[in-house]
């Protein structure tokens, strides 16, 4: 992977990480789409973006120590 592609998708995962968690948080703390999410349905996306947020996290890890090795 070219070095400058290599970093932009290590920032826009970055981002994304960021994104999924404030969005998570905000579900699970705030009345937000209470209309539309709410008992098991609410719970689950919830949780859905928590893991999305974690299996971000490790494939950035992941191209970061792959960046560093080589």
């Amino acid at each position: 992977m070219r070095p400058i592609t290599g970093l932009v998708s290590i920032w826009f995962g970055i981002v994304m990480v960021v994104i999924v968690l404030f969005l998570g948080c905000l579900v699970a703390f705030t009345d937000v789409m209470t209309d539309r999410l709410y008992g098991n349905k609410r719970s689950f996306f919830i949780g859905l973006m928590f893991a999305y947020a974690l299996y971000r996290s490790y494939r950035i890890y992941q191209q970061m120590k792959q960046k560093q090795d080589d």
